[in-house]
């Protein structure tokens, strides 16, 4: 053997102890486990449906996303690179079908579904396109020209960031696209910003609600302003065409905080999945009534009393994945020393319409005289 070939062996060898060291210096990966009720019927599926990498103005591989989503207990992505800005240029290809082909691998590995899309950056109005069937068709089209082709490719289409670098208003150019069947959704939460003046649009233009972080820069483990913002997908099956079908039917919610927005009957699913009442009967102590609840889920809910029981007030936090008591204070004692009540609750941080929260109604009877 000769020197060279000797030099050439340990060089293999050295390098590959190296790598072997870093890996078993590199931290495990730990999966967030984040718990959210199946609906009857439906699978609940934690998405993120707007994310960028190198291949255009983002700042890490394709895989990346992938290995975040798994960490952040996610069940879905959509990588959505802009069509028209590639600033990586130089060093990155242009060809966008190149993002999806190198992350489903991963994303195959990993068990997380993976939504091919782009998204169309004309001007300051953008659109993310699913399910997509070529990302290269909209470079260097106009934005009528971009949303009609990707109609005809069957893409879901919605208006990302609504209120980006203006107003948030129904633009024409929207309206148009709307009437022509091009805008099945907006996005209400971007990030950490939430659309409050696109909320009113969703019931009247039948818009699925999307909640996603546009992340360019790598997402940190632990997100130090809160959790990542979602879409929750109710699908009838936890794959692609299920996610396909259930945002085309416009059934969505988005969650960023501790926050929900999204129709009355998936949120008040979601709490009848969630929480369990402890008791049937309630009595009161002092001059307090507890009623203790068991929440099986990652989502905390706000609750306040309102309405019946008049004679009771209180309101409190039900904690994610714990049991919590809701302490109520009674006012004049009804007469008659019982009354079997309807204990009526808002949940302040479910939103199923503008100015509106949910509200549930709870069967307890209430023990007011021992």
């Amino acid at each position: 053997m000769g020197r060279s070939m000797i030099k050439r062996l340990l060089n293999r060898l050295f390098t590959a102890a190296v790598v072997l060291l870093a890996a078993a210096a590199a931290p495990a990966q730990k999966r967030a486990l984040v718990a959210v009720p199946d609906l009857p019927g439906y699978k609940t599926l934690k998405c993120d449906f707007h994310l960028h990498t190198v291949f255009s103005d983002g700042e890490v591989w394709p895989t990346t996303r992938v290995m975040e989503a798994w960490r952040d207990g996610l069940d879905a992505i959509a990588i959505t690179d802009h069509d028209d800005y590639h600033p990586h240029k130089d060093d990155v290809s242009v060809n966008l079908a190149r993002v999806h082909q190198i992350a489903l691998p991963a994303a195959e590995r990993a068990g997380i579904l993976l939504v091919p899309g782009v998204e169309i950056s004309k001007g300051d109005i953008h659109f993310n396109a699913l399910f997509v069937t070529d990302a290269n068709a909209f470079t260097g089209l106009d934005l009528t020209s971009a949303l009609t082709a990707a109609k005809k490719q069957g893409a879901f289409l919605f208006w990302n960031h609504p209120g980006w670098r203006g107003p948030t208003v129904w633009q024409p150019v929207i309206e148009a696209a709307h009437k022509d069947g091009m805008v099945h959704g907006v996005e209400l939460v971007n990030g950490r910003t939430f659309y409050a003046e696109a909320f009113p649009w969703i019931g009247p233009k039948k818009l699925a609600i999307l909640a996603n972080t546009d992340a360019h820069a790598p997402l940190p483990a632990e997100q130090r302003l809160g959790q990542r913002p979602v879409t929750l997908v109710f699908a009838r099956s936890a794959d692609l065409e299920g996610i396909r079908e259930a945002l085309t039917a416009r059934r969505t919610v988005a969650w960023m905080d501790d926050h929900l927005w999204g129709s009355a009957e998936l949120l008040k699913g979601l709490w009848e999945g969630a929480v369990k009442p402890l008791t049937a009967e309630a009595r009161l102590e002092g001059r307090i009534v507890r009623l203790p609840f068991r929440n099986g889920s990652s989502i905390p809910f706000e609750a306040q009393l309102v309405g019946k029981p008049t004679w009771l007030t209180g309101k409190g936090t039900i904690h994610p994945q714990s049991e919590s008591v809701l302490a109520l204070r009674a006012g004049p004692v009804p007469p008659g020393g019982e009354e079997a009540a309807t204990v009526e609750l808002e949940i302040t941080n479910l939103h199923p319409a503008p100015g509106e929260n949910l509200r549930l109604t709870l069967p307890v009877r209430i023990a007011a005289r021992k």
